[in-house]
């Protein structure tokens, strides 16, 4: 999981971190192209343009404070150690922040269009075939081949590896080696392919085959690795303190050539406009201020709307603030609460007791909780999916609260106002116990809000806080079921289909969801292959889910970066995230 401050990152169909942060990918521009992950008759060209430098070399130094304990990108713990890895790691293809698709190791985004995917008569399997940039060089000089995709493949399959993403990986069930140049995947037909270039991260064959996956967090390679792909290669680290990247010498090996790219315009064909990029980890975050304000940081990361009043005062550098992927959730538990030896108020012995979980959903006012969160930072939830979704999905959230209906729901449902203005049913009080990640003083401020909230229409949350290793960790609260409701943060890939490990039957499934209605709906998605019935497929699972409430969708968390005055270039992508996706573009004006 990728570890940040109040949540999990899912990437795939695996939960493999938590925000401690979160992350995302779309296929397909938000408002005139097919949902995402769906095969396009031809990719829209890449709506990026960057400014073209009038001063190349400098040295760009990026803040933060925490320093990245790895650079291996594939299973990078923290939010920081994947910002990091995608300095010097490429994709086989990226989203622009257009949500476009582009090429980056490959010669072409592969669609039908294209000939590069073919399906089945029967619809079941799919073929892709992946063709790589030829001339591609790692930065030893040695060559970027298929079989480095082939390991690569093999590697993010050994559960050892603890990969952060394997959405539509897992349904690669081959892969054939036609060239130096060419691989063809086969796959269990998945509408969503498109979601696995940007998370497909190849690694170096001749300097890893012979370290196990499961060996790799821990080997010196990742600690400062010496055949990278990205536009920046690792020159020293001073453990704790700071990393000094250099740029990539072979970095345009292959992609400058005029044939190197079939279609479009790829973003990437020249080597790093700058020299360096130096990472330094300040011991704190309000040291990292101090940086910011002193000039002593070009760019500066991992910070949050409770530092936009100190940010927005700076000489010399501006806030940057767009929505991101996480979203903010409740997450109920729909089976027995194994510290408690009984089941949520929600989860009668004849199954859930819906209306209970729709009117506290209705109970909620989702810009008040986020007034009381962030500020008013955040964006309400509108829809089970991510805006970069969501303009397929409607809005079926409703914007205000309904207390009313709420408590129309609960006197129709049999809970009726008792002793202390706490409702009651059948004698049993209804009352639970919300908990959140404890040191969070905005986890503090929602919680209160949400609390408030359910009191008016006479439900009592019993609020409290776990540690992060308590609640998220493998023998946790959310693994075991020790709950009723859990309050975090998800960042979610932007294609519809990563919701589906949160209710499907798995280790993933922390809320014990069991709708088999919903499951069926999911299954069904996932194999969808054309826009029209990947749509409508993925607007019946968000009404089932809605209805059932695997999880309660409060709002999209913000990102919040400040970018000095003298950088260029540097372009915050809800789609690829981290922001470091086009690092080889940033320039420094004199």
């Amino acid at each position: 999981m990728l570890q940040g401050d109040r949540g999990l990152t899912l990437r795939s169909v695996r939960l493999t971190g938590f925000p401690r942060g979160l992350a995302a990918a779309l296929v397909a521009a938000i408002a005139c192209s097919p949902l995402p992950g769906t095969p396009p008759a031809s990719p829209p060209a890449s709506a990026y343009s960057p400014s073209s430098p009038t001063h190349r070399g400098g040295t760009l130094v990026a803040g933060d404070w925490e320093f990245p304990a790895t650079f291996d990108i594939l299973a990078a713990p923290t939010d920081t150690g994947v910002r990091a890895a995608a300095l010097v790691f490429s994709p086989l293809w990226g989203l622009d922040p257009a949500l476009h698709p582009y090429p980056d190791l490959v010669r072409e985004v592969p669609t039908q269009a294209n000939r590069d995917v073919r399906v089945t008569p029967d619809g079941r399997t799919m073929y892709v075939d992946v063709k790589l940039v030829p001339g591609l060089r790692w930065s030893d000089g040695q060559p970027i081949t298929a079989d480095d995709v082939i390991f690569t493949w093999e590697a993010l399959r050994d559960p050892a590896a603890g990969a952060r993403s394997t959405l539509g990986i897992d349904r690669i069930r081959a892969m054939d080696r036609r060239s130096d140049s060419e691989v063809v995947w086969t796959l269990d037909t998945f509408g969503g392919y498109l979601q696995i270039g940007p998370e497909f991260w190849v690694m170096p064959r001749h300097r890893l085959r012979a370290v196990p996956p499961g060996a790799w967090a821990a080997s010196t390679f990742f600690a400062q690795p010496d055949a990278v792909s990205g536009p920046f290669a690792v020159e020293s680290v001073v453990p704790g303190e700071r990393a000094t990247l250099a740029a990539n010498p072979h970095y345009a090996d292959g992609r400058s050539a005029p044939a190197a790219y079939s279609e479009g315009r790829p973003p990437f064909r020249h080597p790093a406009y700058l020299d360096h990029i130096v990472l330094r980890a300040f011991p704190s975050r309000p040291a990292l201020l101090q940086a910011i304000a002193a000039g002593a940081v070009d760019i500066g990361f991992h910070l949050g709307p409770e530092d936009l009043h100190a940010l927005q005062g700076m000489a010399g550098s501006n806030p940057l603030v767009y929505v991101s992927p996480r979203q903010e959730m409740l997450n109920p538990n729909h089976a027995q609460n194994t510290a408690a030896d009984r089941a949520p108020p929600w989860v009668s012995p004849g199954g859930q007791d819906r209306p209970v979980l729709e009117a506290l959903d209705r109970a909620l006012d989702r810009e008040a909780v986020v007034g009381a969160a962030l500020g008013g930072a955040g964006r309400p939830a509108t829809a089970l999916y991510a805006p970069s979704v969501g303009a397929w999905t409607g809005s079926p959230i409703p914007a205000t609260a309904d207390p009313e209906a709420a408590r129309r729901l609960l006197d129709d449902d049999g809970w009726h106002l008792g002793a202390g203005g706490v409702r009651v049913k059948a004698g049993r009080r209804l009352e639970f116990e919300l908990l959140s990640v404890c040191g969070s003083a905005a986890a503090r401020a929602e919680l209160d809000a949400i609390r408030r909230a359910w009191s008016a229409v006479g439900v009592t949350a019993d609020t409290g806080c776990r540690s992060r290793d308590q609640l998220f960790g493998s023998g946790g609260v959310n693994a075991t079921g020790a709950f009723d409701m859990t309050l975090y943060s998800i960042g979610f890939a932007s294609d519809p289909a990563a919701w589906a490990a949160l209710a499907l039957p798995g280790e993933q499934n922390w809320n014990r969801c069991g709708d088999s209605r919903l499951d069926g709906l999911l299954t069904r998605a996932a194999a969808a292959i054309g826009p029209g019935e990947r749509r409508a497929a993925y607007l019946a699972v968000q009404r089932e889910w809605l209805a059932y409430h695997c999880t309660i969708p409060l709002f999209q968390w913000p990102v919040v970066v400040q970018a000095g005055a003298r950088v260029r270039n540097f372009s915050p992508n809800p789609a690829m995230e981290p922001a470091t996706w086009n690092a080889a573009d940033w320039w420094l004006t004199d």
